[in-house]
């Protein structure tokens, strides 16, 4: 198995769990918490009962073990997370890893020592339950797999039908196009774009997907540099020694097709070929400002938690999301049909409207520095991590992962979270399992455009390696340049001292050192 660090796969999804759940104390987890088990994913509608469906599935295999499902808000879970994995011996076992990054570093269960397990759910490997080389984007540098990912989703663009029809405006491809449907939006009375503009958003949300989306437009030429060369520690012969570099196939970097050095990639950073004030990343801001935050609710952009209610209500005409909107939002008509009351976030929503909900793609940037179309986010989704106990523990923790992740018990759960209002992200990845058709309809008609998160083409599109200062660092000049405060070329600056600033300690994070730079060939030592 080739080693493979990816950046983006740590790079936080924050809301693409379908029925997450979360939470755990802090505590010991000596002998006779053993045979405990406490799932700690993010919450989320249907959450509960959809992991309590599989609780009940395996307890009635292995009755004598206890499974505590305890939902965390999703709203600061990171954070959380970040304590839990600094705190000695936690009661949380199962957590949605992907927000916790260099914290979780020697600190989780590796997956891949399982992998090649029988499974006593099924008549094969633990890897043959599911579609296990989609896992491969997850791989880190040491050779580990630390992510569980069970569903598939894409990020793209919502928009109300409705009101594209009445004021004469079509889905926009390039992002020129989306700044003059904007214009035409709101000259009708619409509020073009409802979107989230807080700390949060810019990070793990709304604001954090287009920035990483559109940082990779400008950055595809950079795995020329990155990629494993010959005589590197993880070069694969019989796959870099064949692949060839090509910007017009969204798909030619994939994790199966090439192998992608972390070593290599800080070298890049360090020697500035891979710059953060780049001549692409001064087209995507001035782009952005553009768009931000005059078509997206003006100075109330920055204080917008949730995008939803305006695009329900039929005030704002677009919003960015993920494919699980799609089935949260035939939910919530269906709601509104039956006279129920709608909640987005747990909060109730007034005026909601009913009007036909439309989807498009990334529209693609153009100018300087831009070198291939737009990809989005198309990954697969769930990020199910386990905090590394004893191997007792660690055993047992992975058993009820083969449950859940077999037929049996991801039927169950997908069934039970959808009965109770959940939603799901796209098409499940365990082999067996399927969507009810109406809810595989609504994936049919997506067209998929290429995953931007699998490299390190975004790896400076925000704070580097998601090190918590960076980000607030990023959040407050971003504000700044949105709000008018500074000028593009003072966002470059900030952005770019900002990077050098925290770019050793990401590196310590995954024990790279700068000795380690003088001879990219060899494995890191972090000496």
């Amino acid at each position: 198995m080739k080693r493979l660090f990816i950046l983006a796969a740590l790079l936080a999804l924050a809301v693409s769990l379908v029925f997450a759940g979360g939470g755990g104390q802090q505590g010991g987890a000596g002998p006779a918490a053993n045979k405990t088990i406490t799932i700690n994913t993010q919450a989320g509608v249907g959450g509960e009962a959809a992991w309590r469906a599989a609780a009940e599935g395996y307890k009635a295999l292995h009755p004598d073990v206890n499974i505590v499902i305890d939902l965390k808000p999703v709203e600061g879970y990171g954070e959380w997370l970040h304590n839990i994995f600094a705190t000695a011996n936690p009661n949380a076992d199962i957590v949605n890893i992907n927000l916790a990054w260099t914290s979780a570093v020697d600190k989780s269960v590796n997956f891949l020592e399982y992998a090649d397990q029988k499974s006593p759910y099924s008549n094969g490997r633990w890897r043959d339950q599911f579609n296990f080389q989609l896992q491969n984007d997850y791989l880190n540098r040491q050779n580990e797999l630390t992510s569980l990912s069970l569903e598939s989703v894409q990020v793209l663009w919502e928009y109300n039908k409705d009101i594209f029809a009445k004021v004469g405006v079509r889905p926009p491809t390039t992002w020129n196009e989306l700044i003059a449907v904007c214009e035409k939006l709101l000259a009708a009375g619409y509020q073009p774009i409802s979107l989230a503009g807080d700390f949060d958003s810019f990070w793990a949300g709304a604001m954090g997907w287009l920035a990483q989306i559109y940082a990779d437009q400008t950055t595809r030429s950079m795995i020329n540099t990155t990629r494993a060369q010959r005589g590197d520690y993880l070069y694969d012969p019989d796959m870099d020694g064949v692949w060839k570099y090509d910007p017009a196939d969204p798909y030619n970097d994939d994790a199966w097709k090439v192998t992608q050095s972390p070593v290599r990639f800080f070298k890049a950073v360090v020697d500035g070929q891979y710059s953060p004030d780049s001549v692409g990343m001064r087209t995507v801001w001035e782009n952005f400002a553009k768009v931000f935050p005059k078509y997206a609710g003006g100075e109330a952009f920055f204080g917008t938690k949730d995008a939803i209610p305006l695009f329900y209500q039929g005030k704002a005409a677009m919003t960015v999301n993920g494919a699980w909107g799609l089935s949260q939002f035939k939910n919530d008509m269906a709601k509104l049909a039956a006279g129920e009351a709608i909640e987005s976030n747990n909060q109730p929503i007034s005026g909601v409207t009913r009007f036909e909900l439309g989807t498009f793609n990334m529209p693609s940037m153009e100018g300087p520095g831009i070198e291939a179309k737009a990809r989005t986010i198309e990954v697969a989704v769930g990020f199910l991590g386990a905090i590394k106990k004893d191997k007792a523990h660690n055993d047992l923790v992975v058993d009820f992962l083969m449950y859940y992740s077999s037929k049996d018990g991801y039927s169950r759960y997908l069934s039970a979270g959808l009965e109770a209002g959940g939603s799901v992200s796209g098409p499940p990845l365990v082999y067996g399992v399927e969507l009810p058709p109406d809810y595989q309809a609504m994936f049919d008609n997506l067209s998929f455009i290429g995953n931007c998160q699998k490299g390190y083409g975004q790896g400076l599109a925000r704070g580097i390696a998601d090190i918590q200062e960076a980000l607030r660092a990023y959040y407050d000049y971003s504000y700044n340049y949105l709000s008018g405060r500074i000028t593009v070329d003072q966002w470059l600056s900030s952005h770019k001292a900002s990077t050098l600033q925290y770019l050793d300690q990401a590196m310590a994070g995954f024990k790279i050192s700068r000795n380690d730079l003088r001879n990219p060939q060899n494995a890191p030592t972090g000496q």
